[in-house]
């Protein structure tokens, strides 16, 4: 069984920012690392990831990606700017509908660089375009991983979650004091 997973990384906002924004809710917030945070959320756990992307976008008007990797099977990326979701992606859309393509779909690669100010558009239009095989990424958390290497996010992102880490599994690198909790 792999990882099952789903955080937001927020460009340009504070943690303080967001620790306040989110009181209420059930969440980790990681260390700032470039000029960007992740955000672990219970509740987007349960549901979706759609609500809580779409508020902190529109809240502070930033770039949000919300990931989410579904038993290493398959990485499924929103990104949110503004009140809007401007970019959707998947590594493997036939995973829930065989009669969608087993060849990843979306990513608008300019358009995610753009919004993490990354110049790595070649290497990030390599990472999602590689099939999810043998050929390619055989596990999901490792097509996240290259992605958040070549756009410049947190590394702590990949493979952590609220339950992983309400569960004493810290990402690597990070102890509890690096985390902010809101309840």
């Amino acid at each position: 069984m792999g990882h099952f997973y789903q955080n937001f990384t927020i460009r340009g906002v504070s943690r303080d920012d967001l620790v306040a924004a989110l009181s209420g809710r059930k969440a980790f917030i990681g260390p700032v690392s470039g000029d960007c945070v992740v955000v672990f959320d219970r509740r987007s756990e349960d549901e979706s990831n759609t609500e809580l992307g779409l508020d902190i976008s529109e809240q502070f008007n930033c770039p949000v990606l919300a990931v989410c990797n579904h038993d290493d099977d398959l990485l499924f990326y929103q990104l949110f700017e503004g009140m809007l979701p401007v970019d959707e992606y998947s590594s493997c859309p036939a995973y829930f509908d065989p009669a969608e393509p087993e060849t990843p779909t979306g990513g608008d690669v300019q358009r995610l660089c753009a919004a993490f100010g990354s110049i790595n558009v070649s290497e990030v239009e390599a990472i999602l375009r590689k099939p999810s095989d043998e050929s390619g990424y055989v596990m999901a958390f490792e097509r996240h991983r290259d992605l958040v290497r070549a756009l410049g996010l947190p590394s702590y992102a990949v493979g952590s979650s609220y339950y992983y880490i309400s569960d004493g599994e810290l990402p690597d690198g990070l102890s509890e004091v690096d985390l902010a909790r809101t309840e």
